[in-house]
């Protein structure tokens, strides 16, 4: 944990933005839920230093060893990195938001070990001088668990013009794993309809495939926009762009909602349409409920696994936090993560 970590007795709690601290913060404060390990990315576009690390427990690649003279030399397994879920491009007008170039305000960083859910708050100013507040709330549902939901808050202080989002599932990304130079994954599809965008994986070695699709709902002043968005149906990457116009003091607020499945445990000729319908069916639900049914398995898990610690909120905390990860498997991993 780094210097700024705030002594809290269910969250860990960062407070000051230092870029220098992303990498080992992406770590801190991962979420998982036992199916899909998450790290604590930024969800806009981050020009700093950054591992857009989303792994699915049992999708492992051999690393053969390419010097060995022979397939039969020694291998070793792999939690490789999975398609990014979590990206969210946010614009202003046609400035995009990045922390490293825009003035950043009243950080706070709150992984929430009771409820399984990261939080992030902030202000920013561009260098044209637009002023927004950010509020991002995340979970990886306990409850279903090859859902995770993202909700993105932009409010703007004295901005009037058009904020647009670009929720987006991106393989886009260095594949190249120890002395394997081919890449590790396969894109075989990218496909998005007028309400759900999905993009279909393969590991290379392993043939174990991926799928995962996205959909979204768009509120201004908690009423929700019917829009059409634009569609973005790349090689590597799928999603939409929407947006509105605002002026000072209206809020505009993305609800990104994304199901993860696998060929591990669904049959590779249904992988796209349950993809699509889990998506679906998430939306319908909406966060509320979706938030709700995934709080209630963590209390229940932390019923049966907390340890009270009377007169030592620090020592305390620390115990959680080892709780937390080890609930979600991320002190017992055998395999090395591969970015």
């Amino acid at each position: 944990m780094n210097k700024n970590i705030l002594i809290d007795p269910w969250c860990i709690v960062e407070e000051d933005f230092n870029a220098e601290n992303q990498l080992k913060a992406e770590n801190d404060f991962c979420l998982g839920n036992g199916l899909i390990t998450q790290g604590a990315n930024f969800e806009e576009y981050f020009s700093g230093k950054t591992k857009h690390g989303s792994y699915i427990d049992g999708i492992n690649n051999y690393n053969f060893d390419k010097t060995a003279k022979s397939k039969n030399s020694e291998s070793k397994k792999e939690i490789i990195n999975a398609p990014n879920w979590t990206g969210i491009i946010v614009r202003l007008n046609d400035t995009v938001l990045d922390l490293i170039t825009w003035e950043v305000l009243n950080f706070k960083r709150i992984l929430n070990m009771h409820d399984g859910c990261l939080e992030r708050t902030f202000e920013a100013i561009s260098s044209k001088g637009h002023h927004i507040q950010v509020s991002v709330k995340r979970f990886l549902s306990m409850a279903e668990t090859e859902v995770g939901a993202i909700s993105y808050s932009v409010k703007s202080l004295n901005f009037e013009g058009r904020i647009s989002f670009m929720p987006l599932i991106d393989a886009d990304f260095g594949n190249v794993s120890g002395n394997n130079i081919e890449p590790i994954w396969n894109v075989l599809q990218t496909t998005t309809q007028q309400d759900v965008a999905h993009l279909w994986t393969q590991i290379r070695l392993t043939d174990f495939h991926v799928c995962s699709a996205l959909t979204y709902v768009l509120y201004k002043n908690n009423e929700q926009l019917n829009l059409i968005p634009i569609k973005i149906e790349k090689e590597k990457t799928a999603g939409f762009s929407v947006g509105t116009d605002v002026k000072s003091g209206d809020t505009l607020c993305l609800n990104k909602y994304v199901a993860i499945l696998n060929s591990l445990n669904h049959p590779g000729k249904d992988l796209t349409e349950r993809t699509y319908t889990l998506a679906r069916v998430a939306r319908q639900k909406g966060w509320n409920k979706l938030f709700d049914e995934h709080t209630a398995v963590w209390t229940e898990k932390w019923i049966n696994a907390d340890i009270i610690i009377d007169g030592d909120i620090e020592t305390l905390q620390a115990n959680r936090y080892k709780i937390f990860r080890e609930i979600l498997g991320f002190e017992s991993h055998k395999y090395k993560f591969n970015n």
